[in-house]
């Protein structure tokens, strides 16, 4: 799990490097060398105009959370001055992206260029600006870059203040360089955090911690974070208390999931597994997480709670079904066998369950998935 959190606060500073091309002078020419798949490069850029240079990629999960809100910008200012450019980068095969924004149709209604891998976008934009996640938003006003970001920042005051110019621009612009370059100070504090967990050394941990709470004492990974600290020191009692704060909150997924792995460990205590596995299911009743299911049960197995466990079981093949209606690569059967299996007195463990994904992942009939409803991660996708 502490590679998710690692990823979760690296998410937030991956698109932040701002000083590469920011104020750099531009042209359009690269674009003019892309393949269109909708639209046309823009032969100049227009004096006043605002341009969103939109960097994603179907295989990236962020970048296909962040296209309604890149629309949305685009449908309410296109008029008043602001181009976007969907500019698809680091994928194979440009029929894939056709028929990617073919099947969004007026969801992603910007024009959108493809560039396949090591073409001249990449050449001379992406490498000079180190840029090594997506989504990655460049601005462009009068020929320069005015801002990189990523484009869950790029909120209608900030559009509406740059295109206004002036002193609005200039304050929009500050206070998104301030916000970036706190959020590069938490992943480097983050950093030290996680060096100190792996060194074991709770000393470390602790003053990370507070660190981090200094730069933003509102952010709800912090709970994490605490309850991290709490199971090093192995005080259970406040890692228990941590748990159950979080009943109802948005992120007590997240750091049941943290948990949850921690507590399958035999040597923990009876009373913080129980804890953890009360929660767990809990919040499932609502989030319907099938992949989490079998996690809960050996939980529940564990303590003894072999009716629960069944019924956590059966909830689990019925939540794939659901899944498998929305989306039909969703693999249900091994969800069921892994159910059939609780009900005989069996704990498949985590190789055969893997083994039952990969065999039905590979025999699944894998029609295209409309764009709309896939529902990733929040968090940044770095090339491959």
């Amino acid at each position: 799990m502490k590679t998710s959190f690692a990823a979760l606060f690296l998410a937030l500073s991956a698109t932040a490097a701002f000083g590469q091309k920011q104020g750099d002078t531009v042209t359009p020419e690269s674009l003019g060398k892309l393949e269109w798949v909708k639209g046309e490069a823009p032969a100049s850029w227009e004096p006043g105009k605002v341009y969103i240079l939109e960097c994603w990629a179907t295989w990236c999960g962020p970048c296909i959370a962040a296209i309604p809100h890149v629309d949305a910008l685009y449908d309410k200012y296109q008029e008043k001055g602001l181009g976007v450019i969907g500019v698809n980068v680091w994928e194979d095969g440009k029929d894939k992206v056709a028929e990617f924004v073919k099947t969004k149709g007026d969801g992603m209604s910007y024009p959108i260029a493809y560039t396949g891998k090591g073409g001249a976008f990449e050449k001379e934009w992406l490498e000079p600006a180190g840029v090594k996640g997506i989504p990655h938003a460049f601005i462009v006003k009068d020929g320069k870059v005015v801002l990189t970001s990523h484009p869950a920042q790029l909120s209608e005051e900030v559009i509406e203040a740059l295109l206004s110019g002036g002193d609005g621009e200039a304050k929009a612009l500050e206070a998104i360089k301030a916000k970036q370059a706190e959020q590069e100070k938490m992943s480097k504090v983050f950093q030290e955090f996680r060096a100190a967990s792996k060194n074991k050394d709770i000393a470390g941990m602790e003053k990370a911690l507070g660190e981090l709470g200094t730069l933003d004492a509102e952010n709800p990974n912090l709970t994490a974070l605490k309850m991290e600290v709490s199971i090093a020191k192995q005080d259970w009692a406040a890692a228990e208390t941590q748990i159950m704060e979080l009943h109802g909150k948005p992120s007590a997924i997240m750091v049941l999931m943290q948990a949850a792995r921690t507590a399958s460990e035999p040597e923990m205590p009876a009373g913080f597994r129980k804890v953890v596995a009360t929660e767990l299911s809990s919040v499932l009743e609502t989030n319907k997480q099938a992949f989490l299911i079998p996690t809960l049960v050996k939980l529940q197995w564990g303590l003894g709670e072999k009716e629960a466990a069944q019924a956590s079981a059966k909830k689990g093949a019925e939540y794939a079904r659901e899944a498998a209606a929305k989306n039909p690569k969703f693999p249900v059967v091994p969800f069921e066998r892994f159910a059939e299996a609780v009900e005989k007195g069996e704990i498949p463990d985590d190789a055969t369950f893997s083994g039952w994904i990969k065999e039905a992942s590979s025999v699944a009939v894998k029609p295209a998935v409309p764009a709309a409803e896939v529902k990733p991660a929040p968090e940044a996708a770095t090339k491959n």
